[in-house]
């Protein structure tokens, strides 16, 4: 049931993505959890009403391969602040509510910090905030959710490597959890107030 008039987006890796655009471009998202995300569109245009956003491609030549033979994906992403990919930035000054960024800093697909600091240095400063996990990796999940360091991912050839630790992701877990709990209820209200 959605209680409005505000709404609020959680997204994961790629839709962490979707969800930062979601809240530039969509006045009714007024608050938004980024998890392991980028700041710049890779891969696909993002295109809404007359704009359209490049993407920054991906460099699939640059793969790497574990010596288990999981597909590490760190590499196949250009560097973000080479302003030749300017144009691929999502334009999140334009954010109008609240952001919270979660970044897991063992993460071996994103260089996800990199990402929430470029997105934060172009945020008022009062818009975001980070939580930043030393040990965690790609895959941020509920506290009590077993760490996925790799596993299959549709449209790969091999599983891919998520990174983390297994007792510092579990901590970030438990924190990251509480803290997005928190920050939803603030910008959204409390979930007491909800009747089904």
């Amino acid at each position: 049931q959605v209680r409005g008039p505000g709404l609020g987006v959680v997204g994961v890796s790629k839709g962490a993505e979707v969800a930062l655009a979601m809240a530039t471009f969509l006045p009714q998202v007024v608050a938004t959890v980024w998890i392991n995300g980028t700041a710049f569109l890779h891969g696909n245009p993002l295109v809404y009403k007359d704009l359209r956003i490049p993407p920054i491609p991906y460099y699939i030549e640059r793969m790497i391969f574990t010596e288990m033979g999981a597909l590490d994906n760190s590499a196949i992403f250009a560097d973000p602040r080479d302003p030749a990919y300017s144009a691929s930035a999502i334009p999140v000054e334009k954010i109008r509510g609240k952001v919270l960024f979660v970044v897991g800093e063992a993460d071996r697909s994103f260089n996800s910090k990199l990402f929430a600091e470029l997105a934060m240095a172009r945020m008022p400063p009062e818009s975001g905030r980070v939580l930043s996990y030393p040990g965690a990796g790609h895959l941020i999940e509920p506290p009590g959710s077993p760490l996925c360091s790799i596993s299959s991912m549709r449209g790969t050839p091999r599983p891919v490597v998520w990174g983390g630790e297994a007792q510092a992701h579990a901590k970030a877990q438990d924190h990251s959890w509480q803290e997005i709990i928190q920050f939803l209820e603030l910008h959204l209200g409390p979930t007491a107030t909800m009747k089904l």
